[in-house]
């Protein structure tokens, strides 16, 4: 299965050590949830798309809404929104 365009320059902007996993996640499209991050400072979107079970994080987004839709988007199954 190869990616999608959008899947692809997704890919392409994240760091290269990083690369490889994330194109799995986005080909196997993944289970990820949504949540209110605070791990990282406030030049960081708030809200997380990170792969359910893991601390690997595809994205961040303004609201939940845009991560989800986002996360719909790349070909990932949203199994929960935490506000």
């Amino acid at each position: 299965m190869s990616l999608t365009s959008l899947q692809a320059e997704h890919v392409a902007k994240v760091y290269p050590e990083c690369r490889a996993e994330m194109t799995g996640y986005l080909k196997g499209s993944a289970q990820v949830v949504i949540y209110r991050q605070d791990e990282c400072g406030d030049d960081v979107p708030p809200y997380a798309i990170r792969v359910e079970g893991t601390d690997f994080w595809i994205d961040c987004c303004a609201t939940p809404e845009d991560a989800r839709k986002r996360a719909e988007m790349l070909g990932l199954m949203v199994l929960k929104v935490q506000g």
